[in-house]
């Protein structure tokens, strides 16, 4: 499966994904005073929807300007990646059992590291860089300013 017909079908599948995020925003309770609970899940869908609808154009004009390649890779390339997709999966699970246990901070740089090294990423500063300011910017932007508490380590 080449990069611009993943990102066609990746991109659709978003888009249904947003359209059903944005119906099942219509359960939900109306509000007079404040914001209404619906409003921000439907910014969000709306996002969503346009971003996808961005890639699936990206990928087929893409693939419209693409000449056939030279060598199409072997199936044991598609093989691999989704091995490494399950292992992804895998790990993002263990990531949710271990989170209550050794607390947000602790246990998301490692979790990102282990992502990035599964997905082939060799630069051990951008690797360490990234784990790190990622974790940072999330924890502002949930724990300070959206006042969202995160699990943090039973001990402290």
């Amino acid at each position: 499966m080449s990069r611009i017909h993943a990102n066609v079908i990746f991109g659709v599948c978003l888009m249904v994904l947003a359209v059903v995020m944005y119906a099942l925003t219509c359960q939900f309770p109306e509000h007079t005073l404040a914001f209404s609970p619906k409003k921000f899940p439907r910014f969000v869908s709306m996002c969503l929807f346009l971003l996808s609808a961005l890639l699936v154009g990206q990928g087929i004009g893409e693939q419209r300007r693409a000449a056939p390649p030279a060598e199409k890779r072997g199936a044991g390339a598609d093989r691999a990646f989704f091995m490494r997709l399950g292992i992804a999966i895998l790990i993002s699970y263990a990531y949710t059992r271990l989170l209550p246990l050794t607390g947000y901070v602790a246990a998301t740089p490692f979790f990102i590291a282990g992502i990035m090294i599964l997905f082939k990423e060799k630069n051990w500063v951008k690797i360490a860089a990234t784990s790190v300011i990622t974790t940072g910017a999330l924890y502002i932007l949930f724990r300070i300013i959206f006042k969202v508490p995160l699990p943090r380590f039973a001990l402290f």
